[in-house]
């Protein structure tokens, strides 16, 4: 079957090429600019001197690429506009994040996050468990980041999705080898803005063709998709505001407080509080993203209603994940902006990849390489091993991608689901670590190995026997201005049965009904993650007391998370003594640094230690509290 489209044109190729040679040459300038000074410190870390907002901006966008701008619009398209209600989860996942684990891990300064479980533990095995984990998911990560461009770049050109994926690779591998973090960050910031402008392009010209934003929403809420109020607790329902508000929050709460790109950005400031206002400023671009792109999506919907042809179901486009640049081509047509909204899916895209080679490249490195390698080693010599590493993760991400490409369900699912299975360990990990003082290294090792095998076995489950999905209504016109005999861009697509369309719905896997295991796969992938936390958690502290827990005090401090100093450190001081608040776990620019502000004789060196004076100090202890604090 042909389908009618405008063309991609000239003006369209310019654009999406400079926003890729843009991107190189971001890469390029902090390869040179650097090059002087450049060490394992400077790549990994930006020799912890960067600025709050363009990290802010950084970790957004890490975690919200062109799977928010294609997947979120084809959620609301195919299952209304609950998915809205994921701001919540990421509000309240900033602020734990803020309070609780990165006053916790800040002043650690660590390269790799998984150092820590190696120091809480006394294992190394524990810390191997946790770089696997993140390997795992970041590898996952990039190969679901690279397919959502392609699909939609397949849809507008004709372009194959598997050189897509080729280039996108190439692009990301390029830059983020030769120019480290610096140039991951402030890559990140110009895609940011490129990203804004093609959402916002969306919003803007669909609510025009619709008549107005107002019509837009109303059309929505006569089809039943603004109905987002969900309270029922039942966990096999695919969006309640439970799933969406404590499901989502301990979701994100380990991508935004304990993953390893995340934890490099934030340890590359200068001060614990530039760091905690970074992950709080995350709440409002992170939403401001998510809320952009749900919009989109119900104003493609309203779209559609009013053309009274629902593309997906009649096979216009090869899934839902298309969807949006379809519109894109039908409505907005002048020259330049289809190429500045592919520019926007590549740019969403090239800031995950390239976020996520940079954490495997630091771990990589931290947890594997350099234990075992010559420590004599010559600075640049480690820095081409570093490179290394980032070049063969970037082909890794290749192959992973070409297998889910075949995976059922939105791009937006897809990644949550598969991401949520290995987080929820992740994230038990480090709460069993900081919270739980009797658990020992057995029971971290062997909790979190359950409770990967457990999350994946319930999520590839649901793949297999069908995801479960709520009933919609879609327009059911014949979408015959579409089909032409003398198209410019031509879909090898499934032949139409008949002249109607077939409801999407009939195809739709119903949940009710399953019984005994099956049931199982039919709980929402929001709580993918909350399960395997929780599994580790328990499984862990099992296996703790079992082969001998620790002690309540035969942990360090500074390896325990202090909850009620973290949560009440915002309350007034009189308030605090009188619930008997721990002091010891106070900031430590608040409380040891304070004559950073006023003398500026303070530097971080690139080994995470501080440097007064040319003296360096821990910065985990204080001598305002009674504490020692260790010269170097």
């Amino acid at each position: 079957m042909k389908v009618k489209m405008n063309p991609f044109t000239i003006w369209d190729y310019l654009v999406f090429f400079a926003t890729l040679l843009l991107s190189m040459g971001i890469g390029v300038y902090f390869a040179f600019q650097g090059r002087k000074k450049k060490s394992e410190g400077e790549y990994l870390m930006a020799s912890r001197s960067m600025s709050v907002i363009p990290v802010s901006v950084s970790i957004t966008v890490s975690f919200l690429s062109a799977i928010s701008i294609l997947g979120n619009p084809a959620e609301m398209y195919n299952q209304g506009a609950a998915f809205m209600l994921n701001s919540i989860g990421v509000a309240g996942a900033c602020i734990v994040s803020s309070l609780v684990f990165v006053p916790f891990l800040y002043p650690l300064q660590l390269t790799s996050t998984y150092e820590y479980l190696e120091k809480r533990f006394n294992s190394r095995a524990a810390r191997l468990v946790g770089t696997g984990l993140i390997i795992l998911s970041q590898i996952i990560y990039m190969a679901t980041a690279s397919f959502a461009p392609s699909t939609a770049l397949n849809i507008v050109t004709g372009f194959p999705v598997w050189a897509t994926i080729i280039i996108m690779a190439a692009v990301s591998t390029f830059y983020t080898s030769i120019g480290g973090m610096k140039a991951v960050i402030w890559t990140d910031v110009f895609q940011c803005l490129v990203m804004i402008s093609g959402v916002f392009a969306i919003i803007v010209q669909g609510s025009i063709k619709v008549g107005s934003f107002s019509k837009v929403w109303d059309i929505n809420e006569e089809w039943g998709r603004l109905d987002v109020w969900n309270f029922d607790p039942d966990p096999t329902i695919r969006h309640s505001f439970w799933s969406m508000a404590i499901g989502s929050t301990i979701s994100w709460t380990g991508t935004f407080g304990l993953a390893q790109a995340s934890v490099q950005r934030y340890s590359s400031l200068r001060t614990l509080r530039e760091a905690k206002m970074a992950t709080l400023l995350v709440v409002f671009g992170a939403n401001f993203l998510i809320l952009s792109c749900c919009v989109s999506g119900v104003v493609v919907f309203a779209y559609y209603v009013m053309k009274d042809c629902d593309p997906v179901g009649k096979k216009l486009v090869h899934n839902s994940n298309q969807l949006v640049p379809f519109f894109v081509m039908e409505t907005l047509a002048y020259p330049s902006v289809p190429g500045l909204f592919i520019s926007a899916l590549f740019s969403g895209a090239l800031s995950s990849i390239s976020s996520s080679l940079n954490a495997l490249a630091a771990v990589t490195w931290e947890d594997l390489l350099k234990p075992v390698l010559n420590k004599n080693m010559t600075a640049s010599k480690k820095l081409y091993i570093i490179q290394g590493t980032v070049v063969v993760y970037g082909c890794l991400s290749l192959a992973i991608s070409f297998i889910v490409m075949n995976l059922e369900g939105t791009i937006l699912q897809i990644t949550i689901s598969l991401i949520g299975t290995v987080s929820g360990p992740m994230l038990g990990l480090f709460i069993l670590g900081g919270f739980f003082p009797w658990a020992n290294a057995k029971g971290a090792i062997g909790g979190a190995l359950i409770s990967l095998a457990f999350s994946f076995w319930i999520a590839i489950g649901a793949f297999v026997t069908g995801i479960p999905r709520d009933k919609f209504s879609y327009p059911n016109g014949t979408c015959s201005e579409y089909l032409t005999n003398d198209s410019i861009v031509t879909m090898t697509t499934t032949p139409l049965p008949t002249s109607t369309v077939t409801p999407l719905t009939t195809t739709i896997t119903p949940h009710h009904g399953r019984t005994g295991i099956e049931k199982l796969y039919t709980v929402s992938y929001l709580w993918y993650s909350t399960i395997g936390m929780l599994v580790t958690v328990v499984i862990g502290l099992i296996i703790s007391f079992i082969t001998g827990a620790n002690s309540i005090d035969g942990v360090p401090t500074e390896y325990q998370i202090p909850l009620a100093s973290r949560v009440l450190c915002c309350l007034p001081k009189s308030w605090q003594r009188t619930l008997n608040c721990n002091r010891e776990f106070e900031e430590p620019e608040d409380l040891c640094l304070r004559s950073e502000t006023k003398t500026n004789k303070n530097t971080v060196s690139d080994n995470g230690k501080m440097e007064y004076d040319n003296k360096a100090f821990d910065m985990k202890t204080c001598p305002e509290n009674g504490i020692t604090l260790k010269n170097d």
